[in-house]
């Protein structure tokens, strides 16, 4: 295996019958060498850009640390004076609207260690020992290869490898493989769409291992996949759909819309988040809306989700629930996301949840 703290990139080019970089597509790859990050475009414009390699605290930028305390981890916080939320790689940054603009936010003011669009859980067990990739504590993620990188005219797929190491202990626990996928944009203008797909796969390298959410916290259970969004957005609200929904800090709040109806949406669930975004050249900008949709192949399938204040959103698998990692037995976790011009309707939402669970 490379040696992830490298972060050494291996490009695999596959002689397929859509080959990579296709000239005749609108989606393509660009690169960044010197920080690796790998920028999505479509049409000339940024559809996403993935951080492979390490992103620095900005500068003027420190990170936290947990308050010191005489008790341990007591399953919310650690209470050792512990750094977090510095330096951090594999997430998504910027997630782009339709017109170039950053829909999400990294390194935010009041939450370090929030990326724009991330996966982790806020604790990585090994038996007894605790780590939290969510807050960036104790754990990270490495880089270790780019194993797939392929654009057509229909979409665009790139795939990476991270390997998990806790701070105090060089073995790598846990394979992490991300496959995303960027869709040709739908529709005309005024109400296109465009697909983004992010799967995750876990493979514990080591016996021990299990996921799972926060546990002692009111609002607990958070973690999965997270989008934090631009703090410019104006007009933000949510309408979250579900089953059997279950009670989440700011489930009370004016902005969020709460649909609840089995008899006529049966299982499915979802988030749809609405906002207009500051865009070059744009004046009055309209709404756009970010959909969420987890796959129904998801264990746990539909978990639940998480909101507060600081316009963070999570589809919280597996919440409390601890999930174990085992050896030679693959953790699938398959989110979409559905960028859409304008406000959606209920009806048009539920279409794009149909047709990712098909």
């Amino acid at each position: 295996m490379m040696n992830p703290r490298r972060g050494s990139v291996a490009l695999l080019v596959w002689l397929a019958a859509a080959p990579l970089f296709a000239a005749s597509g609108p989606l393509t790859f660009s690169v960044d060498e010197p920080t690796q990050s790998y920028t999505i475009t479509e049409d000339g414009l940024p559809v996403l850009t993935y951080r492979f390699g390490e992103v620095p605290l900005p500068a003027g930028v420190e990170a936290h640390h947990f308050s010191k305390g005489e008790t341990p981890y007591n399953g919310a916080y650690f209470t050792d004076g512990s750094r977090f939320g510095a330096e951090r790689s594999d997430y998504i940054y910027p997630l782009y609207g339709f017109h170039g603009e950053p829909l999400t936010a990294d390194y935010p003011k009041d939450h370090r260690h929030h990326r724009s669009l991330w996966w982790s859980w806020c604790e990585v067990r090994r038996n007894d020992k605790i780590g939290d990739l969510w807050a960036v504590c104790k754990i990270r993620a490495y880089p270790v290869e780019i194993s797939r990188m392929e654009a057509n005219a229909g979409g665009a797929e790139l795939e990476a490898v991270n390997v998990w190491r806790y701070d105090d202990d060089p073995a790598d626990v846990v394979k992490e493989t991300v496959t995303i996928r960027a869709f040709k944009t739908e529709g005309e203008q005024g109400s296109r769409s465009r697909a983004v797909d992010v799967d995750v796969r876990l493979e514990a390298l080591v016996d021990g291992m299990a996921i799972t959410g926060r546990q002692k916290v009111d609002y607990g259970g958070y973690g999965g996949m997270t989008v934090r969004l631009n703090p410019e957005v104006k007009e933000f609200s949510i309408r979250a759909v579900h089953p059997n929904p279950d009670k989440w800090r700011g489930d009370d709040l004016a902005i969020v819309q709460r649909v609840t109806d089995p008899a006529a949406l049966g299982d499915a669930a979802w988030m749809a988040l609405y906002g207009k975004y500051p865009a070059a050249g744009i004046e009055t900008p309209d709404f756009t809306t970010l959909q969420m949709f987890e796959s129904k192949a998801t264990p746990l399938y539909p978990n639940h989700f998480r909101y507060y204040g600081s316009t963070c959103i999570s589809l919280a698998f597996p919440a409390k629930t601890i999930v174990p990692l085992a050896k030679g037995k693959p953790l699938d976790y398959k989110i979409r996301f559905v960028i859409g011009e304008g406000k959606t309707t209920l009806e048009r939402e539920k279409a794009a949840w149909q047709a990712y669970q098909r």
